[in-house]
């Protein structure tokens, strides 16, 4: 096993300048603390306490990663996950990235230095070809993400291709012709299926459209939408349109709330003057004054099972790579 004395000499700097970097010190230039974590990284080394635990114990603690706990889907997702990995005796470290990729490596290299068994990738900020470099520290599991056919970690999703499809279909079936889309990324990128879940829903959402001869306009598509807040902005943008959708995928429920208490504001009709689908399926959205129509996502099932996924890597076991679960349309007043 290698030395801090060989981190030192791989490097070409003192055993005390890579006692500072191991220790985050800020006392370290950006280029030397770069030779250090590149020699590192060569030699497989990992800092005393990691190594103590290489030798046998456990930390009986998972890290789960997360962008922001307020929003509901996450903090639901973590709930289930938690929930498995108590009954087996685990610890749950939650990491908030915020979407920043320096955030996710935190988490990651708690897995590297042996502070943590394994980590739960709810949602990646980082490529896979850094990802990928932490899998020989310990176990990854990704849930609502998806990879490439040669990455073996294994991935639980929902079908969100199938899901947006069948349901841009059924609100065709509801007889509406004119469906706005609101997405919380910053903008659409047309890939291949397969890519990410935004590209599967955009995907599933355009097939349908396609097969039903029917236009989108340029203008009935909102982006970077998150909150409330986001969706009474939406509801106020479409007002101000000649051409008015006369129903929108909201994206999540926070977004549909947000746009029907603004439509109760303005004074427009739910669904008569617009129909309103909500995703996720939220506890509260069953109980608005306007119950919301909404993409059921099996938050709980993917929980349970990313923890069980987990759980069977680290006794040993084999798994297979990606499972695939069916969202549901839960149909109320809001459509």
């Amino acid at each position: 096993m290698a030395t801090i004395s060989d981190v030192a000499k791989l490097a070409g700097l003192s055993v005390s300048t890579v006692s500072r970097v191991i220790n985050n010190s800020p006392h370290v230039s950006v280029k030397k603390r770069s030779l250090v974590e590149s020699a590192m990284d060569q030699l497989g080394y990992v800092p005393l306490p990691a190594a103590r635990q290489l030798r046998g114990s456990k930390t009986n603690t998972m890290a789960v990663t997360i962008p922001r706990i307020v929003n509901p889907f996450f903090s639901y997702l973590v709930d289930a996950i938690e929930q498995r990995l108590d009954e087996a005796g685990y610890s749950t470290l939650i990491v908030q990235t915020f979407s920043r990729p320096e955030e996710e490596l935190t988490a990651l290299n708690l897995l590297k230095n042996q502070q943590v068994d394994g980590v739960i990738l709810c949602s990646i900020e980082n490529p896979w070809s850094v990802i990928g470099n932490y899998t020989k520290y310990g176990k990854i599991v990704l849930v609502n993400e998806y990879l490439k056919d040669d990455i073996k970690v294994p991935t639980i999703r929902a079908n969100q291709y199938d899901g947006f499809y069948r349901a841009t279909n059924f609100l065709f079936e509801k007889g509406y012709k004119k469906i706005a889309y609101a997405t919380g990324r910053k903008s659409i990128t047309f890939v291949k299926r397969g890519e990410n879940f935004d590209a599967d829903r955009f995907a599933g959402f355009q097939d349908s459209l396609n097969e039903h001869g029917s236009g989108f306009s340029h203008d009935w598509l909102f982006t970077s939408a998150h909150t409330a807040e986001d969706g009474k902005t939406i509801l106020k943008q479409i007002m101000s349109l000649q051409d008015k959708p006369d129903v929108i995928i909201a994206g999540s429920d926070e977004v549909a709330m947000g746009i029907l208490q603004e439509a109760e504001v303005e004074k427009v009709k739910v669904p008569e003057e617009l129909g309103v689908l909500g995703v996720d399926d939220q506890p509260v959205s069953a109980s608005l004054r306007v119950p919301l129509t909404t993409i059921k996502q099996p938050v709980n099932e993917m929980g349970q099972e990313a923890a069980k996924a987990m759980l069977k890597l680290m006794a040993g076991e084999t798994i297979s790579k990606e499972e695939i679960l069916k969202l549901k349309i839960i149909e109320r007043a809001s459509v």
